[in-house]
Order: C-alpha cells, then sequence, then structure tokens
C-alpha cells in the first residue's frame, strides 16, 4: 500500500516552513506554514508562548491543527454539496481554501461546478487556467492532481 499523506502533510509541503516573518509572494507578512501574521489568533500565538517570532515547528504544528480545523468549518458551510463527495476530492478543496482563502475559492464558479458533477477531468483543466495556476503552477498541478486519488 502507497503511503498516502495527510492534508496536513500537503500542506505543510507547500508552504515550507518559516521561523521568522517574511513577505509571501503578494506581499503579504507570513510566518510558519504560511500564515499571515495579521490573521493569527491570540490563541494561536498563544501555543508559542504568546509571541509571533521566532516560530518553532512545534507551535506552528499546534497552529497548523486549529487553523486546518477552522477551516474545515468554513469550507462545509460554503460547499454544503461537498460533504458528499470522497475524502480526495475534500482535501483538494479546503487546500486551494487555506492557499487563496473561502472567498477567492468561491469565485472559482466554473471549477466548482466541475467538482461538484464529478467532472474532475473538466475541474483540472478549467482550474489550470486560472490566475492562481499562472502565480504557482507547480502547487496548483500537485493540488489539483489530487482529485484524481
Amino acid at each position: 500500500l502507497e503511503n498516502k499523506m495527510t492534508l496536513k502533510d500537503k500542506i505543510k509541503q507547500n508552504e515550507g516552513f518559516e521561523n521568522h516573518i517574511y513577505k509571501d509572494t503578494r506581499g503579504f507578512a507570513t510566518i510558519g506554514y504560511g500564515f499571515l501574521v495579521s490573521s493569527l489568533t491570540r490563541d494561536e500565538l498563544t501555543l508559542n508562548g504568546g509571541k509571533t517570532e521566532p516560530m518553532s515547528r512545534e507551535a506552528a504544528e499546534q497552529i497548523l491543527d486549529l487553523k486546518i480545523k477552522k477551516l474545515c468549518a468554513q469550507v462545509f458551510e460554503a460547499f454544503a454539496w461537498l460533504r458528499d463527495k470522497p475524502k480526495n476530492v475534500q482535501e483538494v478543496v479546503i487546500e486551494m481554501c487555506y492557499q487563496m482563502g473561502v472567498g477567492a475559492v468561491k469565485k472559482f464558479h466554473t471549477t466548482m461546478h466541475h467538482i461538484r458533477l464529478g467532472e474532475y477531468e473538466a475541474a483540472y483543466e478549467n482550474g489550470m487556467k486560472s490566475l492562481w495556476a499562472k502565480q504557482t503552477p507547480n502547487r496548483a498541478k500537485r493540488v489539483l492532481n489530487g482529485l484524481f486519488e
């Protein structure tokens, strides 16, 4: 049996880890596994001793768990139909939302329509034509390939 990566593993691989604040591709202050500094909550920062940086890998792991849990709730609220899809398909949408935010992914009307209908080839083709895929082509490819797992 091949070793399947968890959603958390995939996010960690795609984001990479930084213990100090850096600017992401859009110029936003970011730390840990792609956490926007502006969106870190007090609860999350408490896990890192109440400070933003340096951020320990251990704290970042715990913060990531919290963020994934919160995000899953938001994703299933935004895309109720996703509950009926296989886990790998759910994880593709969750991972897109982790990178871009639920609001941005809601604007992927055609791609989401294809995913909802189970038309994964068409969803892949359409997703790869997006600005997202132009900006982060390797990541978009890796994430969308999850539709076929």
